[in-house]
């Protein structure tokens, strides 16, 4: 019992130190020093926030390539309302675009029943539209540098850590996890099992709103201004995160998702570092990070068949 608690920890933290590892062999003088890895730690956080809201649809079966340009749409509200009423017109801002928005999102799903691959590509082209006029003539809004404060430690940190409870305590402790995990097994017998399917994926878009407000916040306080994308450059923001959540997804038989998304954000950006200071060209990055998906979700899922071949060898080397 006891060894178990004790090795569960290092079997979390097993994936980040052997990439990590990897790099400081590789490129020593770039991250042998704690100023990396708290550089790569504070880099990770809004990607994972913006995970937990991709992970809700993930999970119940939906596909939402609408998040990008949310958060795009509801940085700029927040940074145009913070002209006029400060850091309330900033939260306000925020928060209540990304819920409106995914309400939006949400209902438009339940009232045209069309796949949501089809309804959320649609919907990005419209909301990036938005993003362009909210942007107005100089393509981008500007936040004064006295609100930009959540952007930064220990602010950051700990409005992170808020939202992984709020992530945690809706995926694990209440009735509609249970049934989002029911919708996106099997719908009809979701269905069957007298689940209001429609009710599901409505709070799934919901739910998933709060996190896009709090992307969004933190995203135009770190950076200090927010621009729209075009040509579905926003669909862009779901790759890193639907990564991430994979990956966690095959690790949630050693940790909980919250801790799993964040431990493999925190992973990827390891892997981008370390390629970006290798010289590596955009092309070959996206090679190396899909052998790498590859490589760990296979590990992970044939861990059982790997420990018996172990076993198996062992005893021919006996005999």
């Amino acid at each position: 019992m006891v060894k178990n608690f004790l090795l569960k920890p290092l079997k979390i933290l097993a994936l980040p130190v052997v990439v990590y590892g990897i790099f400081l062999i590789v490129c020593f003088n770039r991250f042998s020093n704690w100023n990396c890895i708290y550089t790569i730690f504070l880099q990770s956080l809004i990607p994972t926030i913006t995970a937990y809201a991709v992970a809700y649809g993930n999970i119940c079966g939906l596909f939402d390539f609408t998040i990008g340009a949310r958060v795009v749409i509801s940085a700029l509200a927040g940074g145009l309302l913070s002209m006029q009423f400060g850091m309330p017109g900033l939260i306000i801002g925020c928060f209540g675009s990304a819920i409106l928005m995914a309400a939006a999102t949400g209902a438009l799903n339940n009232l045209l029943r069309i796949p949501s691959l089809v309804l959320t590509m649609g919907l990005t082209m419209i909301y990036e539209i938005v993003a362009v006029r909210l942007a107005g003539s100089y393509g981008y809004v500007r936040l004064e540098s006295q609100y930009t404060y959540p952007g930064a430690a220990p602010y950051i940190i700990i409005l992170f850590l808020l939202s992984a409870v709020v992530f945690y305590f809706f995926f694990n402790r209440t009735k509609f996890s249970y049934n989002m995990k029911a919708v996106g097994s099997n719908e009809t017998v979701a269905k069957t099992a007298g689940i209001n399917v429609g009710s599901v994926k409505f709070k799934t878009f919901l739910y998933g709103g709060i996190f896009i407000g709090m992307s969004a916040m933190l995203t135009i306080c770190q950076s200090g201004s927010v621009g729209p994308q075009t040509n579905l450059g926003s669909v862009t923001v779901v790759f890193k995160p639907l990564i991430s959540i994979l990956l966690a997804l095959v690790m949630q038989r050693i940790c909980d998702l919250t801790i799993g998304i964040f431990i493999s954000q925190f992973t990827l950006n390891i892997i981008f570092i370390g390629l970006i200071a290798l010289g590596m060209p955009d092309t070959s990055q996206n090679v190396v990070l899909g052998v790498f998906l590859l490589l760990v979700m296979v590990i992970f899922n044939n861990s059982e068949r790997l420990k018996k071949l172990l076993v198996r060898t062992r005893s021919i080397k006996e005999e």
